[in-house]
Formats: structure tokens, sequence, C-alpha cells
């Protein structure tokens, strides 16, 4: 159950797999408690749709099917944007309702970053920040997210399966949101 929860937490702040676009590296790893993805890619679509759809926070579900309901809070810090998800994760028969709260801005080089608010949710700490720039083929994309659970994590085989878990899924989101891009899908105001 807490591997998927994991998983999810990265999904959440963001991004995961390119079939149309390219995967150019891929690198999950873990420090303590603490667990990082870090995703280069190039995706078939404008930089400015992907940011676009990455704000579209009522709308998250969208790029990841786990997420129950997403809404903007009042709080945030100025410049940026409380988003709230709400997600019902399972793994096997085991499933999980988890909540996140993160702060989220768009910073002055187009970059996104999310802040996770830990009174908010089901984790100590996290931080996702996604780069984006135009080339001749597309957008690149540099994603990179650090999650810390606070909940318990099983030892020995947890960590191993959450670093697998976290690729898989992050490949995944990546691919919807290059795909919803591509569609051309409407944005709700």
């Amino acid at each position: 159950m807490n591997i998927r929860i994991l998983t999810l937490a990265v999904t959440l702040f963001g991004v995961g797999a390119v079939w149309a676009g390219e995967v150019l590296q891929v690198g999950v790893g873990r420090v303590d408690r603490r667990y990082a993805v870090d995703i280069d890619a190039r995706i078939n679509a404008p930089v400015e749709r992907l940011r676009v759809l990455l704000t579209d926070y009522p709308n998250l579900a969208r790029i990841n099917a786990s997420i129950q309901r997403s809404e903007v809070l009042t709080g945030a810090p100025a410049q940026q944007q409380r988003v709230r998800i709400e997600a019902h994760v399972c793994v096997g028969v085991f499933c999980k309702n988890i909540v996140q709260v993160q702060d989220v801005g768009v910073l002055t080089d187009g970059s996104i970053l999310a802040v996770i608010v830990p009174q908010g949710g089901d984790f100590h700490y996290g931080i996702a920040r996604w780069q984006f720039w135009d080339e001749p083929t597309g957008t690149r994309m540099r994603f990179h997210s650090e999650i810390e659970p606070a909940f318990w994590v099983p030892p020995i085989i947890g960590p191993w399966l959450i670093q697998r878990a976290l690729q898989a899924e992050t490949l995944k989101s990546v691919a919807n949101l290059e795909r919803l891009a591509e569609t051309g899908v409407d944005i709700q105001p």
C-alpha cells in the first residue's frame, strides 16, 4: 500500500512516460527516508501547452487516474496557488485514501515549482520542479522530485519496490501529459 502512495506522490507533483516523444534519462534514488525521481524527456508539444496542462489544478486527474479530486485552496504565498489533492491508491487488495497539499508556482524562468505543505497531508517533505525549453524536435522537459513519507515504509524490500514503482508511475504520467498536449484537450477556466 505505501509503495503506491509514494508512487502517486511523485505523479501528483507532476509527470511520467513518453511514447511519441523520447525519454532521455530516468533516475530514481533514496537517501534515508527521502525518495527522489529525475526524468529528462523530449515531448512533442509546445512548452506553453505543457505548462498550461500542469497548472490546470482542478483537472489534474487527467494526468493521473488515481487522483479523485484536486482543488485550489486559499492561503498560498504570493505568486503561488495552494492545491489540495485527494487520491485513492491501491497495491493489490490494499487501498488507501491520501491527501496532499502543495504550494505551486511558475517561476520567472518558466519552470514550475511545487512544495508540499507538511501539515496538509501524508508527507513530511516534498518538492518538485519541472523545467522546459524549446528544441528543434519539440520541448525538452526535466522533472525532479523528492518526497519523504509521514507513514511507515517496510524495511528491506519496501525501498526497492518504491523506487521501481516511482519510475514506472512517473513515466506513465509523462505519457499522459504528452497525449493530452497532442490531443488539444480543452482546459477549464
